[in-house]
């Protein structure tokens, strides 16, 4: 019953973007769409923010919290760094050297685990594993699409998260030169997260998630992926994972979120 129960509390924590993202798929007005942002985590923050880039329609962050504030500045900026106290966001632009600028990222992102009480070596994996999603966006997103990277560090969680706004999981697939394609976006959503299929076929290729789930294993951490219109949340323990495949309104391109606890 345990296990069960904080299966539902790391899924709660995204239902205000997975309630938006209806909305926007359902209604096709050009109405403004009101978003509270209080209280939500940083995963389902930027997924609010992907959606946003993917309908003409106006968001109104109706709220003054600290999420609504980083909301609303998300949306109007795209500075290439932001940093506020144990929180940080990365916009890595396309095409450009940026290579530095992630480094320094993760990092910070290693030093706030660090300070924060994760020992020196699940930090090291960490870290780690939000460079290589990032440097990731560079090939699977497609040509000139930008990555957007975060961070935050709170009492005893973390959430770690990559997005951008490229051409999605199955959209990668589909251009692949694989004879066999996935069906649909669930599906595409099982290949790359737990069947580590490469869209290059190369079975040596496709470790970016394993990366993923193997740098969550010494903590308590769940992994969510968004794209197209799906999500897979996947709960990683010690000796084995499980996942849960659900169909949601559509998000272009991809975000993955990570949140820790110790």
């Amino acid at each position: 019953m345990q296990e069960h129960r904080e299966a539902l509390s790391f899924q709660q924590r995204f239902a205000r973007s997975d309630d938006i993202a209806a909305v926007l798929a359902a209604d096709q007005s050009h109405q403004s769409v009101r978003i509270d942002a209080s209280g939500i985590g940083l995963g389902a923050l930027l997924e609010l923010l992907m959606l946003k880039r993917g309908t003409h329609r106006a968001v109104t962050v109706a709220d003054a919290s600290s999420r609504g504030r980083l909301l609303r500045r998300l949306l109007k900026s795209s500075l290439p760094y932001l940093s506020e106290g144990t929180r940080g966001v990365l916009h890595r632009r396309a095409e450009r050297e940026s290579e530095d600028a992630t480094n320094d990222f993760a990092d910070s992102f290693r030093a706030q685990l660090v300070a924060a009480g994760v020992v020196t070596t699940a930090a090291l994996r960490l870290s780690g594993a939000l460079h290589e999603l990032l440097t990731n966006v560079d090939e699977h997103a497609g040509d000139g699409v930008d990555g957007l990277g975060a961070f935050e560090v709170l009492d005893r969680e973390a959430w770690m998260v990559v997005a951008d706004s490229g051409r999605g999981v199955l959209g990668g697939y589909q251009a692949s030169p694989l004879a066999d394609k996935p069906a649909d976006a669930e599906q595409a959503l099982k290949w790359a997260v737990i069947e580590h299929r490469s869209r290059t076929g190369d079975p040596a290729r496709g470790t970016g998630f394993q990366t993923v789930i193997q740098s969550v294993r010494s903590l308590d951490g769940c992994v969510r992926v968004r794209s197209d219109n799906a999500s897979l949340e996947l709960e990683q323990e010690a000796d084995r994972s499980r996942f849960l495949l659900r169909e949601q309104g559509k998000l272009r391109g991809f975000v993955v979120s990570v949140l820790l606890r110790w």
